[in-house]
């Protein structure tokens, strides 16, 4: 049996995302172990029949079966037997990177390269470091761990960090914010998270701030950040005020019924008024190359992400934007490299490249 110390909070059991991660681990680890028991903390005794105990820092943390493969036959055969190896974070290593992992299609070519070469015994790490991802700890290891010991081991897998869901400060939309906001004006976030970015925008222009959150305890954090927070469905809630401003990060691609929500926030801003929102565009590569290889494969956070219900072009936004009655407004993409192999693309297909390498839109619209 695996045991799994999944770290696992209020927050975490509010979030559609991080259960879907919870549930794709779980399928996983039972590929390579069989049985799985989870546990939010790292226990003194593991239970009996544990064969190993998966460690993951943060709920936010993807491993798949390849690399927990190669993770357990180093635990049980090589030099790190009887003690812990530990999983490289693509976040901070390889080609990738800083990189955004675009699909699952992205991770598992750089896993498949990352064991592939010369690396997986190279390196030590420590659990007492603080910095691991993800460790596999044998049963005496878990005990001796639990009590503050630290244990070395080598690397031998590959993971993936996904950014802080609820925490992100979205720096980069600060620009298309009306640039005369002032201490008289108000601005409301759609999907505040904790309050991050609010509480941006209200250090930069000295405008009050008011959130809109469904996750309660993501709410209840960003009410120490920001002038009010309002919890509830976007799509249910009123918030009695009008604004000079409301921004929404991917927040449209999530919602069953996007254009009457935006029709009723028009009538929330107040003339001269602007909203500014951003959308996954999902003509971009990434997903246009799983889709030649046969593949939609949701994550946890991404342009595929697991709680998507509606995905956008350049095309299909103008198109839902003129339908509901708006004619005034900027679109501006997000650009990405395109790989070589993808702008090799003959002619014939007639590509859109522009839309190949645009990862999601910025919209601006004005009232």
């Amino acid at each position: 049996m695996l045991l799994l110390v999944l770290p696992w909070d209020a927050e975490a059991d509010a979030s559609a995302e991080w259960w879907y991660l919870r549930r794709w681990l779980l399928g996983e680890a039972r590929a390579v172990f069989g049985k799985v028991q989870v546990v939010p903390e790292l226990p003194a005794d593991p239970p009996d029949g544990t064969e190993a105990t998966l460690v993951l820092r943060s709920c936010r943390v993807l491993i798949g079966r390849a690399s927990l493969r190669r993770m357990r036959e180093e635990l049980t055969q090589g030099q790190s037997r009887g003690s812990a190896v530990y999983a490289t974070n693509l976040t901070t290593t390889g080609p990738k990177a800083g990189a955004d992992l675009f699909t699952l299609a992205d991770f598992e070519q750089a896993e498949a390269a990352w064991l592939a070469g010369d690396r997986p015994n190279t390196g030590t790490q420590s659990s007492g470091e603080g910095s691991f991802p993800a460790a596999l700890l044998c049963p005496e290891a878990t005990a001796r761990c639990a009590s503050g010991e630290r244990i070395p081991g080598p690397r031998a897998g590959l993971c993936y960090e996904f950014i802080d869901y609820y925490g992100g400060e979205r720096a980069d939309v600060l620009p298309l914010l009306p640039p005369d906001l002032g201490t008289e004006s108000s601005v409301l976030e759609v999907g505040c998270g904790r309050g991050a970015t609010a509480a941006l925008i209200r250090e930069r222009f000295g405008c009050r701030t008011v959130g809109i959150e469904l996750n309660p305890e993501a709410a209840l954090a960003a009410e120490s950040r920001l002038d009010r927070v309002i919890r509830g469905d976007v799509q249910a809630v009123e918030p009695g005020e009008t604004f000079d401003a409301i921004v929404a990060f991917e927040l449209f691609e999530h919602l069953t019924d996007g254009q009457a929500f935006l029709e009723r926030a028009a009538g929330w801003l107040r003339p001269g008024g602007r909203m500014v929102f951003s959308v996954p565009n999902v003509g971009h590569y990434s997903v246009v190359e799983d889709l030649i290889a046969g593949r939609w494969d949701y994550v946890p956070m991404g342009l595929l992400c697991a709680t998507h219900v509606r995905f956008f072009t350049r095309r299909t936004l103008e198109d839902w934007l003129h339908a509901a009655g708006f004619d005034r407004y900027r679109i501006d993409a997000q650009v990405t490299p395109l790989p070589e192999r993808i702008d090799a693309l003959p002619d014939s297909l007639t590509p859109d490249r522009e839309s190949l390498t645009t990862a999601g839109f910025y919209v601006s619209i004005f009232v």
